[in-house]
């Protein structure tokens, strides 16, 4: 199994609606789904083969995108490398100033004085550092009929506000398949695209480049002697089953004395759009990216188990794998040192482009001519005028 890394940059607020929306506030995520990364690839297939909305009578368009590859959530990416959701087993001092360690639950220390690390951090061996994604609200002035939009305001003063990824961000996925279904995925799209996505993407937001990477080997997991913990690097899908039961119907293929020796899991509903078709996907029930589930393997690990572990968590698990749901990742529970993230360097101007150099010449040639005449009229003011008074 291989992979591609796309990159995704953001260059104008950008809105990927949360669930957890509310009334006046739609809220966004702090990462671009896998399900939006196949959107944007599937728009443009369905643009250049002008498919219309007969895209699933297509052989080709279901064998990229309801076949073997799976497009992968990108989070958004650092000079330490890219981020993830935090592990819902770490937990940080509560008082940092004293203590800027980070333990794993599973580590099986005392952790009184401790609480859970939330949002998306990156490792860097034994530091790790949260990483800030931001984001702003920007206030709009509901105009939903004809004539309001005219107008250009509300006549009974209807508000909500977007909360919005701010540009300039860049963010990291990836697409997984076979290396033959990979390079016909690289061959069918252009290096690099542009795209809006998310909210009023056809208004101000949304506007994104998305670059597409080599092709490459996924990773290959180091041995262990005991346990195997993996984290939730995206949603997992439930339905009605609990995580153990989805977990252990995923990994029975290796073993059938594999068993779930702990969990720490949160849980959330996932609902989608689908622009295409214009229609809503049902509500399911999803184990939240982040959980941290512990396999025991009573035989023990071999390297075989694990590289088909590997396997299975790059492929997926769980249902809607193609969207990026149910990815895994390995996880080795530690005792971190909290570290700030360091800001990236800004390289020096060395030099202007040539537009920007062509620009500023007429920019400084009309400041001249207007300068020129304005220093005209003050002498005909001073010298001129006097002489006919």
């Amino acid at each position: 199994m291989e992979q591609v890394k796309i990159t995704i940059t953001v260059k104008s607020p950008t809105l990927i609606a949360s669930s957890s929306t509310a009334g006046v506030l739609t809220a966004t995520r702090g990462s671009i789904d896998g399900r939006i990364l196949r959107g944007v690839f599937a728009s443009h297939f369905i643009k250049s083969h002008n498919l219309g909305k007969e895209a699933h009578k297509n052989q080709e368009f279901m064998d990229l995108f309801y076949g073997d590859l799976r497009f992968v959530s990108a989070y958004k990416d650092t000079v330490k490398g890219t981020s993830f959701p935090a592990p819902l087993s770490l937990q940080k001092n509560k008082h940092p100033k004293d203590n800027d360690s980070v333990i794993d639950l599973f580590t099986g220390k005392d952790l009184v004085g401790f609480k859970g690390l939330k949002g998306f951090i990156v490792q860097d061996g034994t530091n790790c550092s949260p990483v800030q994604i931001e984001t702003a609200i920007r206030l709009h002035m509901s105009r939903s009929s004809g004539k309001e939009r005219i107008q250009g305001r509300s006549k009974e003063g209807n508000i909500f506000n977007y909360e919005f990824l701010e540009p300039n961000q860049v963010f990291v996925g990836i697409v997984v398949g076979p290396k033959t279904a990979l390079e016909t995925f690289v061959h069918q799209f252009p290096k690099q695209l542009d795209c809006y996505i998310g909210r009023s993407r056809y208004t101000e937001y949304g506007h994104c480049e998305v670059e597409i990477g080599e092709i490459t080997s996924i990773p290959t997991p180091e041995s262990v002697k005991d346990s195997v913990y993996v984290r939730l690097h995206t949603p997992l899908l439930l339905g009605n089953e609990s995580i153990s039961n989805v977990i252990g119907d995923a990994v029975q293929e290796i073993g059938s004395d594999i068993s779930i020796g702990g969990i720490h899991a949160s849980y959330q509903e996932e609902q989608n759009f689908n622009s295409i078709w214009g229609v809503r996907s049902s509500s399911e029930f999803a184990a939240s990216a982040g959980s941290v589930i512990k396999l025991v393997k009573e035989s023990g690990w071999t390297q075989e188990d694990l590289d088909k572990l590997q396997h299975i968590l790059y492929n997926g698990m769980g249902s809607r794998v193609q969207e990026g749901y149910g990815q895994g990742r390995f996880w080795t529970p530690d005792e971190f040192k909290m570290v700030k993230l360091e800001k990236p360097k800004i390289a020096g101007v060395t030099s202007l482009h040539q537009s920007t150099k062509e620009l500023t010449r007429k920019i400084l040639e009309k400041q001249v001519i207007l300068n020129a005449r304005l220093r005209a009229a003050n002498d005909v003011d001073t010298y001129i005028k006097p002489r006919f008074n």
